[in-house]
């Protein structure tokens, strides 16, 4: 037993050694430039050179080259979607007259008006809404399938331009839109939202063209993520450019159907369809919209849309249908003390919100 412990304390004593003298040598000595070598293609490789054993004048020998220096990993950029990014377009809720009116101003204008939100189980009737923000004008909402409300409109106090309200988790907050790739916010007016079936969020406006007595539509496209609906990159050309003035587009995509409404200065109202919500075509407007322009639209489970309009001196009624005709869907739905140019839509949980313009006390 002792001559065996013996034997292996020697064999441990041994392996021991041997580690501790190769761990003392060089790995492998570099060899010589342009000395011989015997087998073609062998490689030595060193920290700052590679050695390879190739043919030159008929013999082989080492021949040195440097070490290629790896490509410095680089550090990636922050995400434009960032809160920290965010918070530049983020701003608080505008109460009273924080910027004063144009010189010429009109007694109702985004100025002088303020926005409220109600909620309703059925969507067959609302209550006075909650006051959400001051010298805001032309409501749209989009309701996400998160459950997030997203209302855009137009900011009086932040320079007459396009804004967002999200509403999550009970609370609202406010941001300046961020459309990457148009020269300019100024005179972008009445956006309408729709939310794309792979979750990105389009938005479609009207702005004037350089042409005097010309207006066009334009959208912009929004992709997932902290950013969504409030940092947009522009789409290329124009969605509707009839060569006259048109105000008000109403965007709807439900059922597989692309539907544009439009208020044009001497015809009324213009119906445009699309195939897919980027090249739009004025065609007939669909039976039962006759003298009513739609202010807003939201999708029904069952493919239809639910447009909300104004008709002669009614204001607010609920139409459903689709671009083969609309039927009256009951009374108005705008509260007494409020005005035309309303947004509603139906919620992930299949309630319904409404956004709507009072004057500002």
């Amino acid at each position: 037993m002792r001559r065996w412990i013996f034997g292996m304390s020697l064999v441990c004593a041994l392996a021991v050694a041997l580690s501790m003298s190769l761990l003392s040598a060089p790995v492998s000595a570099a060899p010589k430039p342009g000395a011989p070598c015997a087998k073609a293609g062998k490689k030595i490789v060193t920290p700052a050179w590679v050695f390879t054993c190739s043919k030159k004048r008929g013999r082989l020998v080492w021949v040195r080259k440097a070490r290629p220096t790896p490509a410095p990993t680089p550090t990636p950029s922050p995400s434009p979607t960032d809160d920290t990014t965010l918070a530049t377009l983020e701003f608080p809720a505008t109460r009273g007259q924080e910027r004063p009116p144009p010189a010429d101003a009109g007694p109702l204008g985004p100025w002088s008006t303020r926005i409220l939100v109600s909620t309703s189980t059925t969507g067959a009737s609302f209550a006075d809404g909650v006051q959400v923000i001051d010298q805001g004008g032309v409501p749209s909402l989009l309701a996400l399938p998160d459950g997030r409300l997203l209302a855009y409109f137009v900011s009086w106090a932040q320079d007459n331009v396009m804004a967002v309200g999200v509403l999550d988790g009970g609370a609202w907050r406010f941001y300046r839109l961020d459309i990457r790739g148009l020269a300019s916010l100024a005179n972008a007016v009445d956006p309408s939202a729709v939310l794309l079936p792979d979750g990105r969020v389009r938005l479609y406006w009207m702005q004037p063209v350089k042409s005097p007595g010309q207006s066009q539509i334009y959208s912009a496209t929004s992709d997932p993520g902290t950013a969504l609906g409030i940092r947009f990159e522009i789409d290329n050309g124009t969605r509707l450019a009839p060569g006259t003035m048109v105000y008000d587009p109403t965007v709807a995509h439900c059922g597989g159907e692309w539907l544009m409404w439009v208020s044009e200065e001497s015809r009324g109202t213009v119906t445009a369809q699309s195939r897919d919500g980027l090249s739009f075509r004025e065609v007939a407007t669909p039976p039962g919209l006759n003298g009513a322009f739609p202010w807003s639209a939201s999708c029904l489970p069952d493919g239809r849309m639910r447009l909300l309009v104004s008709r002669d001196r009614s204001e607010g009624l609920p139409l459903v249908g689709s671009s083969v005709g609309f039927v009256a869907d009951g009374p108005g739905l705008i509260p007494a003390s409020g005005l035309p140019d309303a947004g509603f839509a139906r919620t992930a949980d299949g309630s319904w919100a409404l956004a709507y313009m009072t004057p500002m006390d």
